[in-house]
This record gives C-alpha cells, sequence and structure tokens, in this order.
C-alpha cells in the first residue's frame, strides 16, 4: 500500500500537481495556524548520501519529518565552528534524532559527549500552557530501545540519562558547557524548567533548537519560543518546518 501510495503521488508530481492530507484539527479559524507551504524548492537533503542512509535506518525510531532531521544534522555541522561545549538532546523517544545528532558529531569530529535525556515513561509537565497534552503521551519507548539503536550504529559518544530533565539528571551534567542543545519536550513548563537550566552554561554562539514550534497541538512550545523574541542575549528565528532556533549572543 506505501508503495502504490508513493506511485501514485509520483504520477501526479509529473503532471504538475502534488496530493497532500490535511489535518484540520491543526488549524483555527482565526488563521492563527494556517497551512504552511513554502514555495522554495532547493532540496539538499536528497543530494547529501550519508544523511540519506542514516534517515532510512532511523525513520522508525522518530516522529520528526526528514527536513527538521536534516537541519539538526547540519545544525550539528555548524556547531562544530565553536571551540567547545558538549551536545545535549531532552526528549529522545525512541532515538531517531538523538543518533542523528550523535553521528553527525562524530563526523565532523566533536570534542564532549552527546548526552540524549528523557523520562522514557512519557511527556511530563504538562499544564495549562498546552491545549492538547495532558503527560504521559510518547511513553512508548524503552531505554533499551534507544540502547540498541545507539549500539547497531556504533556510537562510542553518547551518554543515555534517564529520568526528569534537569530535576532528576541535570545533577550528572552541572559542570559541563554546551554548544548544542535540542528540545523536543511538547510542552511549555518542561521547556522553560530546561532553558533555565541551561542557558548559563550554553557557551557563546551556542544553538538551541525546539522542535514543535508553530504547531496547533505544541503550543505551549510557542508561547514559550515567543517570551524569548524580546530578549537582548539572543536571537530568535522562526523556522517554518516546526523548528524554532535561539542563537545565544
Amino acid at each position: 500500500m506505501k508503495s502504490l501510495r508513493k506511485l501514485v503521488r509520483r504520477t501526479v508530481r509529473n503532471l504538475g500537481f502534488d496530493i497532500r492530507r490535511i489535518d484540520r484539527s491543526a488549524l483555527s479559524k482565526d488563521g492563527e495556524y494556517d497551512l504552511v507551504v513554502p514555495r522554495a524548492t532547493y532540496s539538499p537533503w536528497n543530494k547529501d548520501k550519508l544523511f540519506k542512509k542514516l534517515y532510512t535506518i532511523i525513520d522508525n525510531f522518530t516522529l520528526v519529518d526528514e527536513f527538521r532531521c536534516f537541519e539538526l544534522w547540519k545544525l550539528v555541522e555548524q556547531s562544530a565552528k565553536l571551540q567547545t561545549g558538549d551536545v545535549i538532546e531532552i526528549g529522545v523517544w525512541r532515538g531517531g534524532t538523538g543518533v542523528i545528532i550523535a553521528k553527525q558529531a562524530m563526523n565532523c569530529r566533536l570534542s564532549g559527549t552527546v548526552h540524549l535525556c528523557d523520562t522514557f515513561s512519557g511527556v511530563v509537565k504538562a499544564g495549562p500552557n498546552d491545549s492538547s497534552y495532558r503527560g504521559g503521551e510518547h511513553s512508548d519507548t524503552t531505554r533499551q530501545v534507544v540502547e540498541r539503536l545507539v549500539e547497531r550504529l556504533k556510537l562510542d559518544n553518547v551518554r543515555l540519562h534517564e529520568g526528569v530533565f534537569p530535576n532528576q539528571t541535570g545533577c550528572e551534567l552541572e559542570d559541563l558547557q554546551f554548544r548544542f542543545c535540542h528540545i523536543d519536550v511538547d510542552v511549555y513548563q518542561s521547556a522553560k524548567d530546561i532553558l533555565d537550566w541551561i542557558w548559563g552554561r550554553m557557551v557563546h554562539g551556542g544553538i538551541i533548537v525546539y522542535d514543535d514550534y508553530g504547531f496547533k497541538c505544541c503550543d505551549g512550545i510557542t508561547k514559550h519560543l515567543e517570551e524569548q523574541i524580546a530578549l537582548t542575549d539572543r536571537i530568535v528565528l522562526h523556522n517554518l518546518n516546526g523548528h524554532g532556533t535561539v542563537l545565544k549572543l
């Protein structure tokens, strides 16, 4: 069935059209959340053989689409321009984006460790700023799933931290500095607590990438990013692919 869908879509595109399913629950009547279809067609992920091979392996280990995965791949490469700092991801799920980050860190010969942090029991700290999440979502994973994926890809630069971050596992990392941070926790308070903990530990020029920025179901993340726009010690970038990126000045 999946092959048939690809064939139909490819045939339609050859005729100059496209077929896409619209999730109407992701839109809002006031237009604040609307369908975004950029008209740019440059697609470098299709020419990056190392990335494509890796993405094929991890596709079933992430809910993050190919566009955002490729952006993580390239931003880790950019972070290699910084002189120091470890790499961290909070919100690992089954490890897909974590191993993309770790593999690129190895490719770029980054010193230090890639820290992958997750409760492995689902979303925590959902609250009044989150209209869709109630807590416990995305619990369909285990630490062992991630460990096996790391072993499969022969990544020796990864360390797993299990528990609520930073409340339970921040103490394991409190003396470190970071050049790159990926936050994929879905809800406002969890993201805010992570930022409050890590901001003073980010090196100047350090990159923080938030997943789910601009998704209606993760409106708490959007609110959290919007609150940072006026702050003068950082630059906040809205990427139309669903990432929000913060650069520390």
